[in-house]
């Protein structure tokens, strides 16, 4: 069941639970950090490109805010 608290967002489990048919998991490898940071936190936008990325280059030219950029290159 989904959360209905407006002031916090549901916890991922209740995701996972939720929408179990459509959950991907990727491998450890599947991550490269391209950051200075080893951890961090924020609203996720996923952009799914293969060998193009005029998507990425569009997102990137938007203010971030405290976004975190997941990109899925297939």
């Amino acid at each position: 069941m989904m959360s209905t608290c407006a002031s916090r967002p549901p916890a991922t489990a209740d995701l996972c639970d939720d929408h179990e048919h459509r959950l991907q998991v990727a491998d450890g490898n599947a991550f490269h950090s391209f950051g200075q940071h080893s951890s961090f936190c924020g609203e996720i936008v996923t952009i799914k490109c293969f060998e193009n990325n005029p998507l990425v280059r569009a997102t990137l030219s938007e203010p971030g805010e405290g976004r975190v950029l997941v990109v899925d290159g297939g």
